[in-house]
């Protein structure tokens, strides 16, 4: 599932062991809105990789068979998404940029190379996005993917080959 057909100099490869570190700062670099607490920076690092335990817990619990895979910009690890493949839908479970390597093209071509694996597959592509989350939901639309429904806190997106 990893072999997207992503533009030089991005690759995915598969999550590996040693790759824990660099997947706990990753998480780490997404939850600003934990280090906003009033707290103690020692207490906020322990709830973040407690929160991390626990998101990881609930997506193997949800996603059994999905594919945690490593986005590289050369031997460079910069992000990590989460994919699962359910009847004719390619679920884009997770999807995390480290934030110096966001606004450069690496988002767009992970979503290009799925809408393009996706499209030779005849599989549509499901995701969730925060709705305080600005920039990814402006690029989902950008990308043709449209809403199929929402909540308080989130929008589930989808996109079909044309």
């Amino acid at each position: 599932m990893h072999a997207l057909p992503l533009s030089a100099p991005y690759q995915l490869r598969a999550q590996r062991d040693d790759d824990a570190g660099f997947v706990a700062a990753l998480y780490s670099s997404t939850r600003d809105d934990l280090r906003q607490m009033p707290a103690e920076p020692a207490v906020i690092e322990q709830l973040i990789a407690m929160q991390q335990r626990m998101q990881s817990h609930g997506y193997r619990q949800a996603y059994p068979h999905a594919a945690y895979l490593v986005l590289q910009r050369g031997d460079t690890p910069i992000g990590r998404l989460i994919l699962d493949r359910q009847d004719q839908v390619l679920h884009l479970v997770d999807i995390a940029i480290l934030p110096a390597a966001q606004g450069q093209g690496a988002g767009s071509a992970v979503l290009r190379g799925l809408q393009a694996q996706a499209g030779a597959q005849r599989r549509d592509i499901h995701l969730a996005v925060n709705k305080s989350n600005t920039a990814a939901r402006a690029l989902y639309q950008r990308l043709g993917f449209r809403l199929r429904g929402e909540n308080e806190v989130q929008e589930q997106l989808e996109w079909s080959a044309p």
